[in-house]
């Protein structure tokens, strides 16, 4: 009897199983599971937002859907909320449904748009949100459902909350309120209320709060009302000037090129400049598909012929990297084991 799909993939579920399979089946036999995942989370949403829609929870004893995901199929509050939200947003717009089975838009997506959606924009906002990520569809609906911004507060943390106490900050269903990020996802502390304005969640620390209140009494004169925020904006624009002038060499007034009279690994400032403009400050590597990385984070110089193998500092040998792909090539280079050895010692 021929083997179902199902139990193919079951088969190498185990870790010593696919460190022995090749790199191709191993991505095929990935790309299997993610459509079945897709497949899988389109008919849950369908059959959460129908069972639902027909209370069906209630001729087993249970009060609420929440409570039938949450006590009789074990599923956390968080992950039960979030289906239930995007389930009944799916049992009104049936065509969420077909999108998430496609993977042209994710759970997270669907419990975002869940409470923006209507009869009258849904085309057009599904249409915008495909294939999009969390933050793109947060700038989405900041467009379609603007906020008027909220006032500048500066306030004291109890310790409680400074080290991490959630419960404070916990809904009724037990999951955290939206606009709470975690402090390690840097790229969550902004959250979009309208187009181009943004509400960013910091906690500092004394030093920083007294050098806050210096500065709005220095710039009481142009700030009378002493607004956090303009201050912050300020601080902001002179700190990435000044970074961009030391990690990138992008000044106003460049000084001319000098001609090194040694062999260093420093890269001249004028090849620097040059390339974070050429690249936009983001990684340039290109996959065998032509798809480039594009991020900006922890962005490096790279040298295409390694500076190791007398690889110049020029234009054309120079690009930018982020780290991880940075030590990707360096790894296709000289080998894991060696920067491993390397990494290790640094």
């Amino acid at each position: 009897m021929a083997r179902s799909r199902a139990e193919s993939v079951r088969d190498v579920m185990d870790a010593a199983s696919l460190r022995r399979i090749g790199k191709n089946q191993l991505l095929r036999a990935f790309s299997k599971v993610v459509a079945e995942d897709w497949s899988n989370t389109a008919a849950m949403l369908a059959y959460i937002g129908e069972i639902d829609r027909r209370r069906l929870y209630l001729e087993d004893s249970y009060p609420s859907m929440f409570a039938l995901c949450t006590r009789h199929f074990g599923m956390s509050e968080s992950i039960a909320g979030k289906r239930i939200r995007a389930g009944r947003a799916a049992c009104r717009f049936p065509r969420i449904v077909a999108m998430v089975r496609r993977g042209e838009l994710h759970l997270s997506g669907v419990h975002q748009l869940a409470g923006y959606l209507t009869d009258q924009n849904c085309n057009e906002v599904l249409n915008r949100a495909k294939h999009r990520s969390m933050r793109e569809i947060d700038v989405l609906i900041a467009e379609i459902s603007p906020q008027p911004d909220r006032p500048s507060v500066l306030r004291e943390l109890s310790m409680e909350t400074e080290e991490g106490d959630v419960s404070a900050f916990e809904g009724t269903d037990g999951s955290a309120p939206k606009d709470l990020v975690p402090a390690n996802s840097l790229k969550n502390l902004t959250v979009p209320l309208s187009p181009r304005r943004y509400r960013l969640h910091v906690t500092i620390g004394q030093p920083a709060k007294d050098a806050l209140e210096e500065l709005q009494n220095l710039l009481s004169h142009r700030i009378p009302n002493g607004d956090p925020a303009l201050v912050v904006e300020q601080a902001l624009a002179l700190l990435l000037a000044e970074t961009k002038k030391r990690r990138a060499a992008l000044a106003e007034k460049p000084r001319a090129p000098k001609k090194a009279s040694k062999r260093t690994r420093a890269i001249p400032a004028h090849v620097r400049r040059a390339v974070f403009e050429r690249d936009e400050g983001r990684c340039a590597f290109v996959d065998g598909d032509g798809k480039r990385c594009d991020s900006a984070w922890q962005v490096e110089f790279h040298h295409s012929v390694p500076f190791g193998r007398d690889g110049p500092h020029s234009l054309e040998n120079v690009e930018l990297r982020c780290r991880a792909h940075n030590q990707y090539e360096a790894e296709l280079e000289y080998g894991k084991a060696f920067m491993a050895k390397r990494r290790q010692s640094a």
